[in-house]
């Protein structure tokens, strides 16, 4: 087959909705090969009938089937397999979604109760404050793991943009962290694809702290920490 029947890697991601990174990390965990890796440059490229097999692969990923139980799903041949995966993640959601009740149910107790503790609706956090030990190697990171552009006249990466409510600053200090204020901070971020930004990360230099796992009461995450110390928990939006 020659190079010309076979789509690049971002022909492929276009046609199929996955992203460039969730490709090459699904090739990795022997999910979803390509047809093709040159030896020269190690690009990869893919059949045009492998695109029904990573839309699928896209679908059960949106509803957060672990990669593990649709490989199984994939290699069964009869669908009896197949069945049991679906029944055991629907079960797995179902639970989820009564832990989730239970907490809006308490919460709910609470507004109708009252609490001691009571914010507007206008408050919520816009920055965190985080020690750079080694600034330069910290900025790298970010803004090779999650595409983020840092800002050095405030000394910050900013996620989304000013007067939204995804707007947000996550500013680093290179005094605290040369020994000054304050030790390693731990926060979280949202992702849409929780394997593909956790191979991302740690292809950046993160340090893993935990690998992807799910509970009944949260959605699935994993932990890393950054060249500075810090710790970061991804979670599956």
């Amino acid at each position: 087959m020659s190079h010309r029947e076979l789509l690049s890697i971002g022909e492929f991601s276009v046609k199929t909705g996955l992203s460039i990174p969730a490709l090459r990390h699904y090739d990795e965990v022997d999910l979803l090969r390509p047809a093709r890796v040159d030896p020269g440059t190690g690009y990869r490229r893919y059949r045009l009938d492998q695109a029904a097999q990573a839309t699928l692969i896209r679908h059960l990923r949106s509803v957060d089937v672990p990669i593990d139980q649709i490989r199984t799903l994939l290699a069964d041949q009869s669908g009896q397999d197949a069945s049991a995966v679906l029944h055991a993640h629907r079960e797995r959601l179902l639970e989820r979604a009564h832990a989730v009740q239970r907490l809006a149910e308490t919460l709910g107790r609470h507004y109708e109760e009252g609490t001691e503790m009571a914010m507007t609706k206008e408050d919520r956090v816009v920055q965190v404050t985080v020690p750079a030990r080694d600034l330069d190697a910290t900025v790298r990171f970010y803004t090779e793991a999650f595409g983020l552009e840092y800002d050095q006249s405030i000394a910050s990466f900013q996620f989304g943009a000013w007067e939204t409510d995804s707007f947000f600053l996550l500013t680093l200090d290179a005094a605290a962290g040369k020994g000054g204020g304050f030790g390693p901070a731990m926060f979280g971020i949202y992702v849409d694809d929780l394997d593909a930004a956790h191979a991302a990360a740690l292809a950046a230099g993160a340090e893993l702290v935990q690998a992807p796992f799910e509970t009944d009461y949260a959605p699935r995450r994993s932990v890393v920490a950054d060249p500075s110390g810090n710790r970061i928990s991804l979670t599956q939006r």
